[in-house]
């Protein structure tokens, strides 16, 4: 790839996150809940202007987009990329009979493999759950009033965030000579 068209890609990666965030900036506010037990919380919500949080369609949509462009498009280029990549590293062989080194190469191409699916299977991991939590609440809008579920979202964006930690932890792991 050309530096021009590797330059040109990064732009339009950071105009599309900075768009997608958008809304984030523009119609996030703070709300106070009162429990039964007396105690209060104060959350953050996107208050759009059709709604609040699960009653709101722009809410529903906003989510819908945000789990097909920060998940499903990641999850079908990395399967795509990554398939495509196990195919040609997976695949070659040496022909005839082979030497130690050239077993070693073979081995270390399989390694490769090995480590990019699990790459994937932990993005699957601590994705999946931060974009469950929209969907169920917007479907089960009782949910937000539950005394414990900031608790559960703190969870599930912690999980989501902590995936950047791990890539290199898996490369360590399975890059070990």
């Amino acid at each position: 790839m050309a530096k021009k068209a590797a330059v040109i890609i990064i732009v339009f990666i950071w105009i599309c996150g900075s768009l997608l965030s958008l809304p984030n900036a523009l119609i996030s506010r703070a709300i106070t809940y009162s429990y039964a037990n007396g105690e209060k919380r104060t959350l953050c919500f996107l208050i759009w202007p059709d709604g609040i949080p699960g009653l709101s369609t722009f809410d529903y949509i906003y989510n819908i987009a945000i789990l097909l462009l920060t998940y499903v498009l990641p999850m079908a280029s990395m399967a795509f990329t990554y398939t495509m990549m196990a195919r040609v590293l997976w695949g070659s062989k040496c022909i005839g009979e082979q030497s130690q080194l050239q077993q070693d190469f073979i081995r270390s191409k399989q390694k490769v493999v090995k480590m990019l699916i699990v790459v994937v299977v932990i993005f699957a991991i601590c994705w999946l759950p931060y974009h469950c939590y929209f969907l169920y609440s917007y479907h089960s809008p009782e949910v937000a009033n539950k005394q414990y579920v900031q608790h559960v979202y703190l969870a599930f964006y912690w999980l989501a965030m902590s995936n950047s930690m791990y890539n290199p932890m898996i490369y360590v792991w399975m890059n070990k000579k």
